[in-house]
């Protein structure tokens, strides 16, 4: 029995250190179309992400930690957010990882997560909200 423990400790400890891969389930709210969005190299609340519309459009970039006070009065000192779209629907929602994708036809998503376990990272489960630069949010589930 105690080797079994000392079995499970250490594979937790391997995948949150070799960092895991998996994917997350998105619904565009405008279109009610469903999109993935791939993790890799996920460790805590940093991963790598993909993910392909519909019209072939590929989006790429990392996650990483959120902290809502500091961000708020970025927020307030910067008007980069009014420039490149609002990404009004991202304000109220309160997540504990954040993430920029950019497009390959110019465009950009921001995105909130909400992770169930911050230790274990995206594949420890959550909830999330993206929004286009174009105002489209999608629901995002994993």
């Amino acid at each position: 029995m105690k080797n079994l423990k000392v079995s499970v400790v250490f594979s937790l400890i391997f995948a949150m250190v070799m960092g895991c891969s998996g994917q997350m389930d998105g619904v565009i709210r405008r279109d009610a179309v469903r999109i993935e969005i791939t993790y890799t190299d996920a460790k805590a609340a940093m991963a790598n992400l993909v993910a392909v519309m519909p019209d072939g459009e590929y989006f790429q970039g990392k996650s990483e930690s959120f902290d809502r006070t500091k961000n708020i009065m970025e927020m307030n000192s910067t008007d980069t957010d009014r420039t490149a779209g609002h990404f009004g629907a991202l304000q109220t929602f309160h997540g504990n990882a954040q993430a920029t994708l950019t497009g390959n036809r110019g465009n950009v998503i921001k995105c909130r997560f909400f992770l169930t376990d911050v230790l274990l990272g995206f594949p420890g489960g959550g909830i999330g909200i993206c929004q286009f630069s174009d105002d489209r949010v999608i629901d995002i589930f994993f």
